[in-house]
């Protein structure tokens, strides 16, 4: 097998070079010399001892993910494009840096909670943690920590990468209402974390415009029965003009079981989600939604936990990125002829 000097001769660098790239200690490697060094490591298919270079590093070099996820775990929970592209982007930043991962999908915290205590990893990505929980981490580990989609007040050494959950619920409703709609059903399978977030900003923007919230207007969405809400919908249809959906996922449930009930979107029934996905981008019609990148929700969380690994706790700690609005087809505009006719055809 070629040796770590071999290819340190082949590319012009010292052995020490080498094994920087190799160990992922590379702050004084260029980046050019990265990549020439993993490129000869892939043509020589070098492969590093791995118990020698945990035990010279004194490093797993392994970071463990922990994400809760109330759609339960494994290939369900992935069922939703959101989490498929972040646990995809946190695999392939990691990757990038010469770390391993390993990775359980969880809908009960205390099993997260055993988990973080159990590992032996480097440090953890935790995902959609309740803020009731999260402080039971700081009880069970002193390992470097970093929490997305996780509310909570945050310290000196951990940090949470979210978004503009709240402001983004306020726009889509205003938007709603900008439209001329007035009786806003509202959809999530949980009143916690960001749903309850984004709910927060709806109810504000109906607030604000002197709308008053019904508590009729909370439409339960389950995971493990995806007609729950469409169906609940199709029986109140003449309820609501316009429902809000948390997640595109349940919105695109939605939409396919009204249209095969005979509830037209959005003549009859106006529908947005929140995320901007890929199933938003192929409903029928295409779906008005909030914009939001999970890619780099994961991208960053990486690059902070390995940025408090090396020692250097995080400036930011409650980092929310921006959200914006996606306009498309599933939206109409509501106005005094629209609801008066609506109200004729009700009454023949």
């Amino acid at each position: 097998m070629v040796t770590i000097k071999q290819m340190a001769e082949k590319i012009g660098v010292s052995p020490t070079t080498v094994s920087n790239v190799i160990h992922g200690n590379t702050r004084e490697v260029s980046h050019s010399t990265i990549q020439k060094v993993r490129q000869v490591i892939r043509e020589s298919h070098y492969i590093p001892n791995m118990t020698a270079r945990n035990l010279a590093s004194n490093q797993t070099h392994i970071i463990g993910i922990i994400l809760c996820f109330e759609k339960g775990s494994g290939a369900q929970a992935l069922a939703d494009p959101f989490n498929g592209e972040l646990v995809g982007a946190i695999a392939a930043a990691i990757e990038e840096r010469q770390f391993y991962m390993m990775v359980h999908i969880t809908n009960a915290e205390d099993e997260a909670i055993q988990l973080a205590l159990s590992w032996n990893v480097d440090g953890l990505i935790i995902c959609s943690m309740h803020k009731d929980q999260w402080c039971r981490i700081e009880e069970v580990t002193h390992k470097p920590v970093v929490f997305i989609d996780s509310y909570f007040d945050g310290r000196k050494d951990y940090a949470n990468i979210g978004l503009e959950d709240r402001f983004g619920g306020y726009q889509i409703t205003s938007y709603l209402i900008a439209h001329g709609h007035t009786r806003i059903a509202f959809s999530s399978d949980n009143l916690i974390g960001v749903d309850h977030e984004r709910y927060l900003g709806y109810k504000t923007a109906l607030e604000e415009h002197g709308i008053r919230c019904e508590k009729g207007w909370m439409i339960p969405s389950s995971h493990e029965d995806k007609t729950k809400a469409p169906a609940e919908l199709l029986r109140r249809r003449n309820d609501f003009t316009a429902v809000f959906f948390v997640s595109d996922y349940y919105a695109m449930l939605a939409m396919n079981y009204l249209q095969d009930n005979g509830v037209r979107i959005p003549e009859d029934l106006s529908v947005v989600g929140f995320d901007d996905n890929i199933l938003a981008q192929n409903t029928r019609p295409s779906l008005t939604t909030m914009h939001q990148e999970p890619a780099e929700k994961g991208r960053l969380a990486v690059e902070l936990l390995l940025n408090i690994m090396q020692g250097h706790p995080p400036k930011q700690r409650n980092i929310h990125l921006p959200t914006h609005l996606v306009e498309r087809g599933s939206v109409r505009t509501i106005t005094d002829e629209t609801v008066e006719n609506k109200e004729k055809g009700l009454a023949q």
